[in-house]
Order: structure tokens, then C-alpha cells, then sequence
């Protein structure tokens, strides 16, 4: 089990790996948002005293709910983005070169002229996701491998998750079914 690749990390990568740490760590706060949107639908409705129906209230709830974790959201995820690329830019001109080695023996990155080794028991996690696997080092850092940059998504896809799958535990894999 081998796996050999180079890719280009720029800034679309970063900012799609920005938002899946964002909203990994995010939706529990965007929960109480919306349920906390649909409390004050409810003591309005209940304040104005229309004398709607059940089912009217509730789906107004709903809806309210829906609509304030959805602005939510999306402000998160608009103010990331923008952070995620001054925060590239600042550290990088357009994008680097990532080329990445996968065996038995562990993985190998090389950018530019930094090298890095590292064994399967001192990855912390490996999530895949619909355009990237993630590769985390820590819990805010993470080589990338996206899938639009595989000759064969669906092919290196199913490589990786197989090698990812005997090397690591299930506990510290996330990954998609085909």
C-alpha cells in the first residue's frame, strides 16, 4: 500500500479546510442560535395575542429558527473565509507545492525545503470530507489532500480510505462511504 502525489495547496483549499474546522467546532453554537430564534418567535406570537393556531405558532417557530441559524451561519462562515485568506496571503504569495508520500512506513511531506515524516500512531485524526481528506497533526492543523487536484477521485479515494483504515484506529478516522 503506496501512495504518491504532489498537489497545490492555494487558498481555495485553505479556506475549505478553515470551514470544516469552523463547523466542526461551530454547530452547536448555531443550534442554540436557531432555538433560541424560534423562544423569541414564540413569546412574540404569545405577546401579540393573534390567536393563531398550534400548528400556525409552530411552524412560524420553525421557520424563525431556520432563518436565525441560517444568518448565522452564513456570517460565520462569510468572516472565516476572509480571515482564512489574509491569513494565507500573509503567509504565502499564491500557493506551494505539497508533495505527499503514503506507505506502511508512515507519511512523508515535503514543501519546498521543509520535510516532515510522521507515523500513523502520531496523526491525530484523518477526516475526509466531499473535496478534501484531512490529515490533522493537532486540532488546527492539517496536510490536505483535495480530491479535485486526484487523477482519479473516486479510485484514490477508496486507496487512501483503505490504508487510512488499516493503519488508524476507527476512533480517529472520519471518513465518507462511496
Amino acid at each position: 500500500m503506496n501512495y504518491q502525489r504532489d498537489f497545490t495547496i492555494g487558498v481555495k483549499e485553505t479556506q475549505d479546510f478553515s470551514r470544516t474546522l469552523v463547523l466542526e467546532a461551530r454547530w452547536k453554537s448555531v443550534v442554540v442560535f436557531g432555538l433560541l430564534g424560534a423562544l423569541c418567535c414564540w413569546a412574540y406570537l404569545m405577546w401579540l395575542d393573534l390567536g393563531l393556531g398550534p400548528v400556525f405558532v409552530l411552524a412560524m417557530m420553525a421557520g424563525t429558527a431556520l432563518v436565525t441559524a441560517g444568518a448565522m451561519t452564513a456570517s460565520m462562515l462569510l468572516a472565516n473565509r476572509s480571515k482564512a485568506r489574509r491569513q494565507f496571503y500573509a503567509e504565502h504569495r499564491d500557493s506551494y507545492l505539497q508533495q505527499v508520500d503514503i506507505s506502511g512506513l508512515g507519511i512523508r511531506v515535503t514543501v519546498g525545503k521543509d520535510r516532515a515524516r510522521l507515523s500513523f500512531d502520531k496523526l491525530m485524526k484523518v477526516r475526509e470530507t466531499r473535496r478534501a481528506f484531512y490529515l490533522f497533526l493537532s486540532a488546527n492543523q492539517a496536510w490536505i489532500l483535495p480530491k479535485a487536484q486526484m487523477e482519479d477521485p473516486a479510485g484514490e479515494s477508496r486507496q487512501l480510505r483503505a490504508i487510512f483504515s488499516t493503519f488508524l484506529d476507527a476512533r480517529r478516522l472520519r471518513l465518507r462511504r462511496d
